[in-house]
């Protein structure tokens, strides 16, 4: 006997659970083992639902007379009946349905990536990874040091970096192996080393920019906004490999945690920049560079955009001299 359609069963985000075939009309729906789809809701009554063809050879779903009734997936309001169409969705007691036929279009073919991201899997990677985020750590410790060398400290701090990487790393494989039965200790260890190097090439690149341009305040933006994307970023590629929530899921669990850093970051420095203090705020660092490469500008125009601070300075002091016994 050809098959009519099928009738789904979805969960709560949309996903067919299970699927019946349509063979024959009127089709019965109901807890109790004589109807033809068997469903496991206690909201559902044992005789709840009949599809079949209406007196104008419409397909139609009615309701039996249950406690709990037919209702519409869109208004959620009981009805005596619904016309069904391929798609069209419905939900008796708690359990949501749709009804589509032989001929209803599919989604497209999704592009396999663990095929393509296989690299990304190997044990060398997560290893290569490791090497290069020590090495990148050394290298920043020694350009971005004015202090005299010391190994053992830089090697401290690499190493203190690249351990707190390894935890990093299995707590969110711990997670997978939680959530989907496998540990992704190399995927999640390579996605935290490429989060750290982004961070320290971004932070390098910010203190020249603000050594070049001390107006453009590329560290304050690189610290708050560069940090709290970075991080948002890489909670979106844990949840990828550590659960199976939806991408629009992981977007907006990534764009939270980047909000709330960012919002916590800017809270921060509103409080420290309001506070007082004597130390001068310059928070750029020299930079080995040419001289011919920087603006410069000539002693008298420096003298003269400063005469205004002299006579603020002058008048203090004149005021520090007449407040004194």
């Amino acid at each position: 006997m050809a098959t009519l359609g099928y009738l789904e069963v979805l969960d709560p985000k949309g996903r067919v659970s299970q699927r019946f075939p349509v063979q024959s009309l009127p089709l019965t729906l109901g807890r109790a083992y004589t109807n033809h789809v068997i469903l496991d809701d206690p909201f559902v009554c044992p005789e709840h639902l009949t599809i079949g063809y209406d007196e104008n050879g419409r397909l139609q779903a009615r309701d039996v007379g249950t406690v709990n009734g037919l209702r519409e997936i869109a208004g959620g309001q009981p009805v005596p009946s619904l016309l069904l169409a391929s798609g069209t969705e419905f939900q008796i007691g708690h359990t949501h349905l749709r009804y589509c036929e032989t001929a209803h279009a599919v989604a497209p073919t999704e592009v396999d990536r663990a095929r393509m991201m296989r690299w990304f899997t190997s044990p060398a990677v997560a290893l290569a990874s490791g090497f290069v985020l020590l090495g990148v750590i050394l290298v920043n410790s020694f350009f971005g040091s004015y202090e005299r060398l010391n190994i053992a400290r830089s090697l401290s701090e690499a190493l203190m970096t690249f351990s707190m990487v390894l935890v990093w790393a299995g707590l969110w494989a711990l997670v997978s192996r939680i959530v989907l039965n496998r540990f992704h200790y190399g995927q999640h260890f390579v996605l935290a080393c490429a989060a750290i190097i982004v961070s320290l090439m971004v932070s390098t690149a910010a203190e020249w920019i603000e050594f070049i341009v001390p107006t453009s305040q590329a560290l304050w933006v690189t610290a708050i906004v560069g940090s709290g994307l970075i991080l948002g970023a890489l909670v979106y590629g844990h949840l990828g490999l550590a659960s199976s929530m939806w991408l629009r899921s992981r977007l907006w669990a990534g764009l939270a945690v980047s909000i709330a850093v960012i919002g916590l970051g800017v809270m921060a420095d509103y409080d420290n920049r309001s506070s007082f203090s004597t130390v001068m705020e310059y928070s750029a660092i020299l930079k080995p560079i040419a001289p011919a490469w920087l603006p410069a500008t000539t002693m008298d125009r420096f003298i003269d955009s400063t005469h205004h601070l002299k006579k603020e300075l002058d008048a203090l002091a004149r005021k520090a001299r007449t407040s004194q016994p």
